[in-house]
């Protein structure tokens, strides 16, 4: 059995693993919520609308943690994500499942008692509510519990992306318990500031809290009188919200790789047959797990995911990963991709509590295909990674790996280097060669016309993913 290190903060229930299966313990202090949702058909009108995610109640046993007095059931989720990985409107669109979960809940008195990010996430087919437990029962005419925590994981995050810059997604690694909305004021335009929904939802909830703070902080003990909220209100509260959430868009893309099919420097014979290449190694090998690192709009991770497995795709550029989910959202064919930002020479660290709260890149595979097309001279002469360490790395991450290898003669190769004067770590088709020898066997390559190369490899060590 292994505990979930994400969900040891909730009193009322902990995730872990058993036999390949997810469950989720139900203690004591969360029981009466539990039961009171399930008997008036909460869980399931979720579940229906595609909102929660399923779970079955089934028997505990010695294994089940301490304290627990219900045990469920849920599918395990094809890959988790994090919102400093996700793009602008992953986030939003998540955003906005925690509204329209808190709408249907509200005409059976009750509510979401906690309004994490953290609590969303893919389930192969679309975003849901993931944490059962989070749903309870409603006190009559209070505030909801949760709208600080809602402003701070979403609509500051969301402001600040959108009217300051995309990179303060970056936040969250310092900031796992939400954007502290100070300062998200701080960093906000005054024009933005003053708008009716960012006004009323950050800028006074902000001033609000620094007054809380401030009485807390010289130690004033008188007791201030919570304000009465009926039905209503709490409606309107929401729907403020919602119209706040819709209203924040982000237009600052990337002119680069919008067209990037004008810059690139293959010929479309070489296209054909580097799509055509992929497209053989997936249907041979019918990956169940796929990482397209360095996907730039996801041409290949489509590809793979024709075959049906399930795609990460991941780029550096949040314009590319902005722009992918934006066209998976258009096509309801085109599921079973999840596009992620992150800067590969710095990829998702273990984070929180041990380090261990959320987890790294690495800890969340190994993938059983790792595509890096067009990638290994960016980590060598843009980043500065040694050819070796590359190679090492993808041995841990993968079982088979699909490298295109571009050589110094590349005009792109060439851009690169320019005016570096030879500065620049060692960069050759034999020190490549050396490097992932070592960790693999190449089954195949084949050279492109202009003088790429592609090549499959199996490691060695037969690196496989933990469903345990």
């Amino acid at each position: 059995m292994t505990f979930d290190p994400g969900s040891f903060r909730d009193p009322f229930g902990h995730v872990f693993s058993r036999d390949g299966k997810i469950f989720r313990s139900v203690f004591g202090p969360g029981v009466e919520d539990y039961e009171a949702a399930k008997d008036a058909g909460v869980y399931s009108k979720l579940i229906k609308a595609g909102l929660l995610l399923t779970h079955q109640e089934v028997g505990k046993d010695e294994r089940a943690p301490e304290g627990t007095v219900y045990c469920l059931t849920h599918p395990r989720l094809p890959m988790v994500s994090y919102p400093w990985e996700w793009s602008f409107s992953m986030l939003k669109d998540a955003a906005l499942i925690h509204l329209d979960v808190m709408e249907m809940l509200l005409s059976d008195n009750f509510w979401l008692r906690d309004a994490s990010a953290f609590n969303v996430q893919y389930d192969g087919n679309r975003l849901c509510l993931i944490d059962t437990l989070s749903i309870g029962r409603r006190v009559p005419e209070s505030p909801w519990v949760a709208y600080g925590q809602f402003c701070s994981h979403f609509l500051a995050p969301l402001a600040a992306a959108a009217y300051c810059d995309i990179r303060t997604f970056s936040l969250w690694r310092n900031h796992m318990d939400g954007y502290p909305l100070d300062l998200a004021t701080k960093i906000l335009p005054l024009m933005r500031l003053l708008q009716p929904g960012i006004f009323m939802h950050l800028t006074l909830h902000a001033r609000f809290q620094r007054m809380a703070d401030r009485r807390e902080d010289i130690g004033e003990i008188k007791k201030v009188k919570k304000p009465k909220v009926n039905d209503p209100g709490l409606r309107g509260l929401i729907n403020s919200l919602r119209k706040t959430i819709k209203g924040v868009k982000w237009k600052r893309f990337s002119e680069i790789w919008e067209e990037y099919g004008k810059i690139r420097t293959y010929r479309a014979e070489d296209l054909a047959l580097k799509s055509e290449y992929v497209d053989n190694v997936v249907g041979q090998l019918r990956p169940q797990m796929v990482w397209d690192l360095g996907a730039n709009t996801g041409e290949y991770s489509l590809i793979a995911a024709s075959h049906g497995s399930f795609v990460v795709s991941i780029d550096q550029d949040p314009a590319c990963t902005e722009l992918l989910n934006q066209k998976l959202a258009k096509d309801n064919k085109n599921r079973g991709i999840l596009p992620l930002t992150m800067d590969l020479a710095n990829p998702s660290p273990g984070l929180g509590w041990d380090s261990t709260e959320r987890l790294s890149l690495k800890e969340r595979g190994p993938a059983d295909l790792v595509l890096a097309l067009a990638l290994i001279h960016h980590l060598v002469l843009t980043s500065s990674v040694p050819l070796p360490l590359i190679a090492n790395w993808f041995s841990k991450i993968t079982g088979h790996l699909l490298l295109e290898y571009i050589p110094p003669t590349d005009p792109m190769v060439k851009k690169l280097i320019k005016n570096r004067g030879g500065e620049h770590l060692p960069y050759n088709w034999e020190l490549f060669q050396k490097s992932f020898e070592k960790y693999f066997d190449f089954l195949d390559q084949t050279t492109l016309k202009n003088g790429r190369i592609l090549l499959h490899g199996k490691n060695r060590n037969g690196a496989k993913r933990d469903t345990g």
